[in-house]
């Protein structure tokens, strides 16, 4: 090869890494950095049951027979995070079931789709609170354990603290299923507030109880379905908000209660579920738990 030749060839070698170290930002590397993902929340869906719902925590919204509260948790939280589109299909007396398949929440009304059709491909967050109401489970624990004895060891207790693990299981399929759905959406899961006070508290919201009942039964078992909800958050990589511990303290027969006593107002109130300020607490909570994501 003569020396022309070879001149030639190592220019035109030179070029070509020229081009591609440009091509590379010198160096071999890109020197804009990477995009990152984009976290923003921009969409919202609120699924659940009447923890969620809120019936009578506020002016009402909708006429689905649900008592879904325009002042509920979801509604206070959207507006901290400034979100617009907002989908709140939370109802009263869900269970979750009603997650996935057809619910109808009163006589005369129609019947309503899955909940799980609010949430859609591009949605960016959801929050799920969801399992109290699966097999009657909210009446078993709070009346029936407080007018005849279900202590450890009956067949009556061993069968409520079985649902409650079946709740749990139910709410884990459910979260899946909204993962399959809106892979990108971040997920919370918002367990059940305290509503029974120790049993040396004297507390008049209870029917008189008979020998051998035991109210922290009651305790017990609602503290199970927190931990299979929070195990459920676990399994699936959700968030979870411990709404237990942030109302301890505010049980029926405190100085501020955040829930309802054990008959239901019909216009007014629905046993056992929550008021304004228990709300409040939750939206505060829960719009922490997406700014730590």
């Amino acid at each position: 090869m003569s020396a022309r030749v070879r001149q030639a060839a190592g220019l035109l070698l030179t070029l070509v890494l020229a081009g591609a170290l440009a091509a590379c930002g010198g160096g071999g590397f890109s020197s804009a950095p990477p995009t990152p993902p984009d976290t923003a929340i921009r969409s919202y869906v609120a699924l659940g049951d009447g923890f969620t719902a809120a019936p009578y925590a506020g002016q009402g919204a909708g006429e689905d027979g649900c008592l879904r509260s325009a002042e509920n948790y979801p509604a206070l939280a959207a507006q901290k995070m400034g979100l617009t589109e907002v989908k709140d299909v939370s109802c009263t007396h869900a269970t979750t079931n009603a997650l996935t398949a057809t619910f109808k929440a009163v006589k005369g009304k129609p019947a309503l789709p899955a909940q799980l059709d609010a949430v859609a491909k591009d949605t960016d967050l959801v929050s799920i609170g969801a399992g109290i109401e699966d097999h009657d489970l909210l009446h078993e624990m709070f009346r029936i354990c407080l007018v005849q004895p279900c202590a450890p060891g009956t067949t009556f207790y061993t069968q409520v603290l079985d649902e409650v693990g079946q709740a749990g299981d139910a709410l884990t399929r459910a979260i899946r299923a909204i993962q399959a759905k809106a892979p990108q959406a971040y997920i919370v899961v918002v367990g059940y507030p305290r509503l029974t006070p120790p049993p040396e508290s004297g507390c008049k919201d209870f029917p008189s109880q008979p020998a051998g009942a035991d109210r922290d039964v009651v305790n017990y078992l609602l503290d199970q379905l927190n931990e299979k909800v929070r195990s459920a958050a676990l399994q699936t990589g959700s968030g979870y908000v411990d709404v237990a511990k942030l109302s301890d303290g505010h049980q029926l027969c405190s100085a501020e209660p955040w829930v309802h006593g054990m008959s239901d107002q019909p216009g007014k109130a629905v046993a056992y579920h929550p008021l304004e300020a228990e709300q409040r607490a939750v939206a505060d909570q829960l719009v922490a738990q997406v700014e730590q994501r």
